[in-house]
């Protein structure tokens, strides 16, 4: 039997127990550490597989946009033109009006769909003026009455939670004009401490929610699923409220993020 080193008193069976206590919770806490890592890194990557799915859908439908509507009068002038050469003594200055008008529809149609890109009114103005004009505009091309209610927001915000409220709310009256056939849509966004809270309700036909959750979530139909990816990578919530035949309500909570230097 070894004798324990001078000095030393050899350990109870108490202080063993303690010992291989320690020892176990230390490897409890490194297993649960580990556990936090491996859920932190799935949960980036499910945040990164969304940002990409948000990109992709963006892309599908501004290529939709340039193939049906500006590819198509763009063809339709290049028709024009080209019968026009090959016999320039036909009816001339009609097509050169036909011609001019499929000019004049391709340009505005450039113009808007600029515009909804990325409209400037957002970066000089803000974001209350870019929902008025957003009204403005839905209405004047759906007929549609959009009437809009924003609240006191801060100066000057973070610009990204600035263009996801936009974006939200581009896509809510696209859906509701389109879709449901919407002919009033009331647009109110307030904020509650720290909270902004946006509320879009229509007059349309309304759906069943399940239904549509789960349609988003096959991929079906990408702006309902855009809108709550976008809201969940912001923090926020994206709920929905409707029946069919009774419209739709649209509520989101997203917390409140102000710019460095701002109170």
């Amino acid at each position: 039997m070894k004798t324990p080193p001078i000095g030393l008193p050899p350990r109870t069976g108490e202080e063993n127990q303690k010992m291989r206590d320690e020892l176990q919770r230390l490897s409890d806490q490194q297993s649960r550490l580990f556990a936090q890592l491996q859920a932190g890194e799935n949960h980036f990557k499910q945040l990164a597989r969304s940002v990409w799915r948000v990109q992709e859908n963006e892309r599908r439908r501004l290529a939709r946009e340039l193939h049906d509507g500006i590819g198509q009068h763009l063809t339709a002038l290049h028709h024009r033109l080209h019968g026009l050469a090959r016999n320039p003594g036909c009816s001339v200055d009609e097509r050169l009006q036909q011609a001019s008008t499929l000019c004049e529809t391709a340009i505005s149609e450039v113009r808007a769909l600029s515009r909804m890109l990325r409209p400037q009114i957002l970066d000089d103005l803000g974001l209350s003026a870019a929902l008025q004009w957003l009204a403005r505009y839905s209405s004047e091309d759906s007929g549609c009455m959009i009437e809009v209610d924003v609240g006191d927001l801060p100066e000057d915000f973070d610009s990204e939670l600035s263009t996801l409220i936009f974006r939200v709310a581009q896509e809510a009256l696209a859906n509701a004009l389109k879709h449901a056939q919407a002919k009033h849509v009331v647009m109110r966004l307030t904020r509650r401490a720290n909270h902004l809270l946006l509320l879009i309700v229509d007059d349309g036909c309304g759906c069943d929610v399940e239904r549509a959750w789960r349609r988003s979530s096959e991929s079906e139909s990408s702006g309902l699923a855009s809108m709550r990816e976008r809201v969940n990578l912001f923090g926020g919530q994206l709920e929905l409220i409707s029946q069919p035949g009774e419209g739709l309500q649209l509520r989101v909570r997203l917390p409140l993020t102000v710019e460095p230097g701002e109170s």
